[in-house]
């Protein structure tokens, strides 16, 4: 069992400088960080070889609930909340809580295991011969195969020069701005450029405020780069304490270019970084 202090992220890999330390060829030296954020606690896979998955799908970053079961290559743990009711899987060949009739427990599994097939065939109905379905159920299945940020989610889209320019060149093309936006957006995504993919994805919104699509992705954008920013600015401060002052600038300079201008962790970013540099040349 390990506890988690509220608001102090966690580190979990094989090497012995993790918080948590597992022991197991199959996992990184660092494999995945577990944060606090305003919508609670979430875990993020730090380029490990073998990949972090949650409840069976794999993720780059994800909020976790009470009860939800994270593997860290052949290592499974399940994340608790105190006073929160978890549904825990009994182990194999074990009896199951309360003891209750052998015959009435394999009911209740054909049961639970003809629910499974039937949802595993509404999702391909939905995913393949049904696309015309309504947005709303397209959102629901993809806030549950991608659990980064809630659904509700408030997003108050902006325009940026980056946005504008695309959008002159669709003009140009006689197509569609948003289109183009969201295309951009998804490539800027695909290799790793959030902050671009951020711009973009909120121009697409603020051009077509209904793009069930680009608001899906946004959401994911913002989960990962909450996460990426977070993580920078712990390995920012631990360098810090350890006197390491060039590895510590580069970790803010790594925050300032994944930010905006006018967001204050900018400045902030900026301000670090340039005292770092200053006493790593002292």
């Amino acid at each position: 069992m390990y506890a988690l202090e509220h608001g102090r992220s966690v580190t979990l890999g094989r090497d012995a400088g993790n918080t948590i330390v597992l022991a197991s060829q199959f996992v990184s030296k660092r494999h995945a960080l577990v944060a606090w954020t305003p919508r609670g606690v979430r875990i993020e896979d730090q380029d490990s070889a073998n990949g972090l998955t949650v409840n069976g799908l794999t993720v780059h970053a994800a909020q976790l609930s009470s009860g939800d079961v994270i593997q860290i290559g052949d290592q499974r743990l399940v994340f608790e909340v105190e006073g929160q009711a978890t549904v825990a899987a009994p182990s194999a060949g074990g009896a199951a809580p309360g003891g209750g009739n052998k015959g009435l427990r394999l009911i209740l599994a054909a049961v639970l295991t003809m629910l499974v097939m039937v949802g595993g065939l509404a999702a391909v109905y939905v995913m393949f011969l049904a696309p015309t379905v309504e947005q709303a159920t397209v959102s629901g299945t993809s806030a549950r195969q991608d659990p980064s940020l809630p659904a509700d989610t408030t997003i108050t889209p902006f325009d940026s020069p980056q946005a504008q320019a695309i959008e002159q060149q669709a003009l140009a093309a006689r197509d569609k701005p948003v289109d183009w936006l969201f295309d951009e957006g998804q490539l800027a995504y695909k290799n790793g450029r959030l902050l671009d993919a951020y711009r973009l994805l909120h121009g697409a919104l603020l051009r077509d405020a209904r793009h069930e699509q680009a608001r899906r992705l946004l959401l994911r954008v913002m989960g990962e780069r909450d996460l990426r920013l977070r993580s920078l600015q712990a390995a920012a401060t631990r360098a810090d304490e350890e006197l390491k002052f060039d590895e510590a600038a580069q970790q803010w300079e790594a925050v300032q270019a994944l930010t905006l201008d006018s967001e204050s962790l900018n400045a902030r970013a900026r301000t670090e970084a340039a005292r770092l540099r200053q006493r790593a040349a002292q």
